[in-house]
């Protein structure tokens, strides 16, 4: 019953969906009283540093989830939020070279 959580594509949508909702926490943090979350993401694009705002939030939120699985035995899952992770660099890597 505990390997439940066990999978590769749990820890892929876990592993996208994290940067997003740190993304949002941040949001709620700092910004909330001033804009919308969308206006909140076009201010970051006009400034550009939507790309490095991305990045930053996928290393922060993904870290401590590749930790918290990798510590509680569920290595398929940790496995998925590092693919996660490396599918954002590589993202990251071509918006910002190409």
């Amino acid at each position: 019953m505990q390997k439940r959580f066990d999978n590769i594509i749990l820890g892929i949508v876990l592993g996208i969906v994290a940067p997003i909702f740190g993304m949002f926490i941040y949001y709620c943090f700092t910004y909330r009283y001033q804009t919308s979350f969308g206006g909140f993401i076009d201010y970051f694009k006009s400034v550009n540093l939507f790309i490095a705002t991305i990045s930053l939030s996928c290393y922060i939120s993904n870290l401590p989830l590749f930790f918290l699985f990798i510590w509680r035995e569920h290595y398929n899952t940790a496995r998925g939020i590092l693919f996660a992770t490396v599918a954002y660099t590589v993202w990251v890597m071509y918006q910002k070279f190409f």
